[in-house]
C-alpha cells in the first residue's frame, strides 16, 4: 500500500439515491420516452427502520455463504492477479506524481465508512475539477485512460472484499454525505447498473459542463437506482455468478448487451436535453423537459402505428 496519506478526492462518484427522500414520496408518474409507460424518475423512499423492505426480504445478500464466496474468489484473485497489481502499481508511479492508489471514505453496509482503494487514474491538482468525470476529461492521465477503459483501475477494490467492506455484485458505494439510506448489505464492485451504464463518460461528454450536474441528476441516477434495487430483491448465487462473468467479459471484449440498450436510450435522452426549450431549467425539470420526453414518445407511437 501507498505510504501517501489519505488525499481529498479529486473526483466523487455521486450518489445513485435522490437525496431528497421525502419528495419521492409525492412526485409523480411521468412518462419514459424509451419504454412508452409511466414510470418514476426518482427512487421511491423507503423508511429508515424498514431496511429488510428493501431488499425484499432477500437472505441471501445477508449470507454467510455470499460472505464466503466474496472472500474466496476475492482472495484468489488477488493471488492470480499479483503480477499485473505490482505492474500497474510501478506504471503509476512511474508515470505521472502522486500516490499510487486513490483512495476515499465511503459508506458501506449500515452505514459503517470505510477507505475504498483504486489505482490513481487522474493528475494530482492543487484544485478540484467538477465533480463527475467524463470522457477526455484533461485530468485523466494517458495510462489512466487505458485503466478505466478495462476497469483495471478497480482491482484494489478485491482487497475492500477481503475485508468485508465489499461484495464482488452490490451497488457502488457512496460518499458519507450521499448516502441516505441504511443498505442492509454490502456495495460491490460491479452491479447491474455498472454493467449497463459502462459507456457513460462517452455519453456525458457531450453535455455541456455548466449542464453536467443537472442531467446526471436527473436522468443517469435515476435509472441507476432502479436497476440496482431491483437486482438486489431478486439477487441469488447464481444472478451473482452470472453477473461477475459478464462485467469481465465485458471489459476484454465489447460491452454487455445490456450496456448497448442503456448507451442507446442514454444517447437518446442526451439528444433530447439538447434540444430542450431554452431556459427549461430555470424554471424547473417540469416546465420544458417533462413537455419534449412526452412529445418523443408521441412521435414514436404514430412511427409505430404506420
Amino acid at each position: 500500500m501507498s505510504a501517501h496519506p489519505i488525499a481529498e478526492p479529486h473526483f466523487v462518484d455521486a450518489p445513485d439515491v435522490t437525496p431528497n427522500l421525502g419528495a419521492a414520496v409525492n412526485s409523480h408518474a411521468r412518462r419514459d420516452r424509451y419504454r412508452n409507460s409511466d414510470i418514476l424518475h426518482v427512487v421511491p423512499a423507503v423508511a429508515p427502520d424498514s431496511a429488510g423492505k428493501l431488499t425484499g426480504h432477500n437472505l441471501w445478500l445477508v449470507s454467510v455463504t455470499r460472505r464466503c464466496f466474496d472472500g474466496a474468489v476475492a482472495a484468489i484473485a488477488l493471488l492470480l492477479l499479483s503480477p499485473v497489481i505490482v505492474l500497474i502499481a510501478l506504471l503509476v508511479r512511474l508515470s505521472s506524481p502522486g500516490p499510487v492508489f486513490f483512495r476515499q471514505r465511503r459508506t458501506g453496509r449500515n452505514r459503517v465508512s470505510f477507505i475504498l482503494y483504486k489505482f490513481r487514474s487522474m493528475r494530482v491538482e492543487d484544485s478540484p475539477g467538477p465533480p463527475i468525470t467524463v470522457s477526455g476529461d484533461q485530468r485523466i492521465t494517458p495510462l489512466g485512460m487505458f485503466l478505466r477503459r478495462y476497469k483495471l483501475d478497480e482491482l484494489p477494490q478485491f482487497w475492500n472484499v477481503v475485508k468485508g467492506d465489499m461484495s464482488l455484485v452490490g451497488p457502488r458505494p457512496k460518499l458519507p454525505h450521499h448516502e441516505l439510506l441504511d443498505l442492509p448489505y454490502r456495495p460491490g464492485i460491479t452491479g447491474l447498473a455498472t454493467l449497463a451504464f459502462r459507456n457513460e463518460e462517452e455519453i456525458l461528454c457531450r453535455i455541456p459542463p455548466d449542464q453536467l450536474d443537472d442531467f446526471y441528476e436527473l436522468c443517469v441516477k435515476p435509472r441507476k437506482a432502479r436497476l440496482d434495487l431491483a437486482y438486489m430483491q431478486s439477487a441469488t448465487f447464481w444472478t451473482d455468478v452470472n453477473l461477475i462473468w459478464r462485467t469481465a467479459a465485458s471489459c476484454v471484449s465489447e460491452p454487455d448487451g445490456l450496456s448497448f440498450e442503456e448507451t442507446e436510450e442514454l444517447l437518446r435522452l442526451a439528444e433530447s436535453w439538447m434540444e430542450r426549450p431554452p431556459g427549461s431549467l430555470r424554471n424547473g425539470w417540469e416546465a420544458g423537459w417533462e413537455e419534449v420526453c412526452i412529445e418523443a414518445v408521441e412521435e414514436e407511437s404514430l412511427v409505430e402505428s404506420r
